[in-house]
């Protein structure tokens, strides 16, 4: 009996031990296959064209809007225009009722007519009087008489004939014509209105039509006060309007406005960017966005932006590729160094061309711009680095900086940007103090102001490894490379592996608080339910 029990003890036991064999089998597999799909996307560096543009949204408006008046006050007896009207220049508008005006002119031609009759006999007079003085055969008091009667004669045309001409004006003013060629915009008056005139009125008349030149319009757009020092009158523009989504148009940019427009505290200034509209499909009024070319490099090696990472987000970057952020410091802060030294070779430090850099004596770092200028981010130790790149313009992090000695590698952030960029001031993590001294050196700006320092991870035969690489102009997508990589390499597209990467530590953070998978068993990859669990 005691042999049977024993036995069947051990049989127990085997099958308990078959069962967790299984269980550990099958849950590796598991993991195997979920680290199988955890294949980190790459993309080769190729050549492209990159264009740095400011983007801004505005209203479509006419650039010349002419207000129709009249000079002539009464009713308007006809109006063969309306809105939407194309009418050339000296095309009929607007007809005041003329009786008014046409009974003065006649008044006043008729009035000249008098007064030509009555030059006619004083010159016929004063030229006998001068015939009979001669003879003294009149006095001297009749023949001044004469003359001056003449001389009267002659002021009273004069004014005759002005008055005849401002009757004309008046009676020409009833009918009103179109200044210019264009499109009626507005009708404020209609037929059997009485208006007032623009001339005498007190309140400047009664504005009849508002029409414009369509054939040249202009965008007005509202360009942010940290983008309008790259604005430039006669810069290249390009125009998208919601009326028409699949087609562009090409515009420059006409001048800046001086004052200021704050909206919601931001402070803003009009660009007004002429746009050419021969077909007459941009209207007043439309909404639109303009893109206005900063720089452009064509047939220059890129990279995705996706690709790029700045020193603070490369600890996450190495543990989401599966490789020890130590380890990944310490060849950058190598690959940094031995950069130093070749620059230093050549005779400056710095993180492109534009940079020159000393080195005094007790080993501290010293950057200075190309104006001898104390570069931005310094501390003792090693190189520092600080970018405001925006984000805008290149989708990427700020760039950051090592800075070597006591402290370890320090991240000192750039502005907000694209996939995981950096926070300013922040400090980085994963490389233990005692590394080279030396600098992730990126010079301050980005765009079309010059080169920055970034890290890329390049596939290789032994996996992916870090590169410093130096960056040029970035639109949304791409980024020039001007040094560290060849065309053809392949680099890491990162977020897809920091995306799996945070979903896998999700999900071991939610079995752990589950109670844990099998007993015994340690936890990894992928599913299976944890005993007891819901």
């Amino acid at each position: 009996m005691t042999f049977r029990l024993s036995a069947r003890r051990l049989m127990v036991a085997l099958l308990v031990a078959v069962i967790a064999v299984a269980a550990v089998v099958f849950v590796r597999g598991l993991a195997g296959r979920h680290a199988a799909a955890l294949e980190v996307p790459s993309e080769p560096a190729a050549r492209r064209d990159i264009a740095v543009t400011i983007e801004a949204t505005g209203t479509v408006e006419p650039i010349d809007l002419v207000e129709i008046k009249s000079k002539a006050s009464g009713q308007v007896i006809r109006m063969p225009v309306e809105v939407g009207s194309q009418v050339k220049a000296g095309e009929l508008l607007a007809q005041i009722d003329p009786r008014d005006v046409r009974n003065q002119y006649d008044q006043a031609f008729a009035a000249l007519r008098a007064v030509q009759a009555k030059v006619t006999i004083s010159e016929a007079q004063k030229k006998r009087a001068d015939d009979l003085f001669a003879q003294q055969v009149t006095t001297a008091d009749e023949h001044e008489s004469a003359a001056l009667d003449f001389a009267n004669a002659q002021a009273s045309l004069v004014k005759a004939r002005t008055d005849l001409d401002l009757a004309k004006q008046r009676l020409d003013d009833a009918t009103v014509r179109a200044p210019i060629t264009g499109t009626v915009l507005e009708q404020l008056a209609t037929a059997g209105q009485v208006i007032s005139s623009a001339t005498s009125s007190a309140s400047g008349g009664t504005t009849l039509l508002r029409m414009a030149d369509l054939s040249r319009i202009r965008l007005r757009a509202l360009v942010s006060e940290t983008d309008i020092g790259s604005v430039r009158p006669a810069q290249s523009a390009t125009v998208t309007v919601d009326a028409f989504p699949q087609r562009t148009f090409e515009g420059a940019v006409e001048k800046i406005e001086p004052q200021a427009v704050v909206q919601q505290s931001v402070t803003m200034f009009p660009v007004l960017i002429s746009i050419s509209n021969e077909r007459g499909l941009l209207l007043p009024g439309m909404n639109g966005q303009v893109a206005m070319l900063v720089d452009r490099r064509d047939n220059v090696l890129a990279i995705p932006l996706d690709a790029v990472r700045s020193v603070r987000e490369l600890p996450p970057a190495a543990v989401a590729l599966g490789m020890n952020p130590d380890s990944v410091g310490a060849q950058v802060q190598r690959q940094v160094a031995a950069r130093m030294r070749e620059r230093a070779a050549r005779g400056g430090f710095g993180g492109d061309s534009s940079r020159t850099g000393s080195r005094p004596a007790g080993g501290a770092g010293v950057g200075v711009d190309a104006a001898g200028a104390r570069a931005p981010g310094m501390r003792r130790g090693g190189f520092g680095a600080d970018s405001s790149f925006r984000a805008r313009r290149t989708g990427a992090g700020g760039s950051g900086g090592y800075a070597g000695g006591q402290g370890g590698w320090t991240a000192r952030g750039g502005s907000s940007g694209g996939p995981g960029a950096a926070g300013a001031g922040s400090a980085g993590a994963g490389v233990p103090a005692g590394t080279a001294s030396g600098s992730f050196a990126g010079s301050a700006g980005g765009g079309a102001r010059g080169s920055r320092a970034q890290v890329v991870f390049v596939r290789t035969g032994r996996g992916f490894e870090p590169r410093v690489v130096r960056l040029g102009i970035s639109d949304f997508d791409y980024s020039e490379v001007l040094d560290g990589l060849k065309e053809g390499e392949e680099v890491a597209l990162l977020s897809v592996a920091e995306l799996q990467a945070k979903r896998k530590q999700d999900q071991s953070r939610m079995r752990e608080r589950m109670g844990g998978g099998v007993p015994g068993v340690p936890s990894a990859g992928g599913g299976g339910r944890a005993p007891g669990g819901r």
